[in-house]
């Protein structure tokens, strides 16, 4: 009996999980760059060793979809958008940080910068500043920054394995170990957006399933208790 109420309290969790995941894919399914989450069940339970192993591993198993989004012309020269796999390199406060969300501005200072006000880090992995002045900007295939003809920097690319990525926060992520090394270079497109790769359709459907296999462990759960409390009553008492 203990087992089996470990178990469907387990699924109750990954269920938890996933619509946890669920729903906040849905919720940026209108953020430029963002890229979905999905829950694997499968590789968290084959893990588990025991009952009550099982019931903890349930807080992992979350994986990135790396599909990309598709790209939305805004004709805007500091919008940009990636054609392949990799991510553009930011500074934030935390330290280095990769995002796919290419809506750049530039701060007072001439900096490039994204929408959270993080700096934009170029090839030699140093925040990229644009002249005061600057009236015509271009960036090329290969990420080459130009302002009114002169070169001012080269957006630094690099391009990781999804299981090596940890999301920060929106479309943020954080990488552990090294970048892949001798890949395809992604395309650089400019006065473009990636749209996130969210099928709302298909979300809302994951949801309200997700949802019914959470109520449906839950009430296995109720039932293993109403079992066990009812056995100590009845077996418990004088005879």
């Amino acid at each position: 009996m203990g087992s089996g109420i470990y178990i469907a309290a387990a699924g109750a969790i990954a269920q938890s999980n996933a619509m946890d995941a669920t729903a906040n894919n849905i919720a940026n399914a209108g953020t430029s760059g963002y890229h979905a989450e999905r829950v694997s069940f499968r590789e968290v339970l084959t893990k588990a060793k025991s009952p009550d192993q099982m019931l903890v591993q349930t807080n992992t198993g979350k994986t990135l979809d790396s599909q990309n989004g598709a790209l939305l012309q805004t004709n805007n020269p500091l919008d940009v958008a990636l054609e392949g796999d990799g991510l553009f390199s930011v500074q934030t406060p935390q330290g280095p940080a990769y995002t796919r969300a290419g809506n750049f501005q530039l701060d007072g200072e001439g900096t490039l910068v994204t929408q959270d006000g993080y700096k934009v880090l170029g090839e030699d992995k140093q925040p990229i500043s644009l002249p005061p002045t600057a009236t015509n900007i271009n960036i090329t295939s290969d990420g080459t920054i130009s302002a009114d003809g002169q070169q001012v920097g080269k957006l630094g690319l690099v391009t990781f394995n999804a299981s090596q990525l940890k999301r920060q926060g929106g479309t943020l992520f954080t990488a552990s170990g090294s970048p892949i090394a001798g890949g395809p270079a992604p395309t650089v497109r400019s006065g473009m957006l990636e749209s996130s790769n969210v099928n709302i359709v298909h979300g809302v459907v994951d949801l309200v399933k997700v949802q019914r296999n959470y109520e449906s462990l839950m009430r296995v759960v109720q039932g293993f208790h109403d079992i066990d409390d009812r056995a100590a009553k009845e077996l418990g008492g004088p005879r």
